[in-house]
């Protein structure tokens, strides 16, 4: 059977991805001070190049995500465990980072240039996790996750050109659409759902805020897991006048379902 390409089977098996869409969720204590200890190593000795733009704020060391399960022998166990063995696919995206500041309301998916490397054939979108790796001293951070899911392509949303991540390979969205709920039902991408304000998202302008409306909020803590769908639009919150000088250092992963036509 001839391989379809990723956006062919987000638009063929949408009813599927759809079907395994959950709340978003923390499991606390998921990784031991050893493993959390190997994750640091890893993106510094393993990065093949490193991604930096003045806009955002934002260092990735790039890493072959697929590779580090391959060479991390205790990962895909460890994943196995949580998820059930055999419940994933092989092939995963995402990225470390090392950030300064909070992010945009976004979505980390593939993007149309990594599609062209043709390894996400037959994969549609189940799970992201975030795994959180430092934070400085004193400080606290949170990432909220929204109502709102949108499958395809990773995007970042900015109707008003307030965004810093011109420069991320994201496609930016100025025109919102293709929200849709946990159920799949489609949502107004116009409506103010009244969660927005100044102090929780100085980061987020109220009018590329509008759509968009809080499912869940977790703490940044070192050692915990979050676990939410891929297709879950999601972004920094701040809460208690924390401090905003901080840097955060973590990494989120993709996790594939294979669709052969089949199951």
């Amino acid at each position: 059977m001839e391989k379809l390409r990723y956006i062919d089977c987000c638009q063929h098996y949408e009813k599927d991805i759809i079907g395994r869409f959950e709340k978003a969720k923390e499991v606390k204590n998921f990784f031991s001070q050893e493993e959390i200890d190997d994750l640091r190593l890893y993106q510094f000795q393993n990065a093949h190049r490193c991604k930096f733009q003045t806009t955002s704020s934002n260092i990735q060391p790039i890493v072959d995500i697929t590779d580090m399960f391959a060479n991390l022998k205790w990962l895909t166990p460890k994943f196995e465990e949580l998820f059930g063995k055999d419940s994933f696919a092989k092939e995963h995206s995402g990225n470390f980072y090392i950030t300064a500041q909070p992010h945009d309301a976004h979505v980390d998916l593939p993007t149309e240039d990594e599609e062209e490397n043709r390894w996400f054939d037959n994969l549609i979108p189940w799970k992201s996790v975030i795994v959180p790796l430092f934070l400085t001293h004193d400080t606290a951070a949170w990432t909220v996750f929204f109502n709102q899911r949108r499958i395809g392509y990773s995007v970042t949303f900015d109707r008003d050109f307030s965004a810093k991540q011109e420069h991320s390979g994201y496609r930016i969205a100025r025109d919102y659409e293709g929200f849709i709920d946990s159920k799949g039902i489609a949502m107004d991408t116009e409506k103010d759902y009244q969660d927005w304000t100044l102090g929780k998202y100085p980061h987020i302008s109220e009018n590329n805020f509008r759509g968009l409306s809080e499912e869940t909020v977790l703490e940044h803590v070192t050692g915990n897991l979050f676990i939410f769908d891929a297709c879950q639009i999601h972004a920094s919150v701040l809460y208690d006048q924390q401090p905003t000088h901080w840097i955060k250092n973590g990494i989120n992963i993709q996790f594939y379902k294979e669709h052969n036509g089949t199951n």
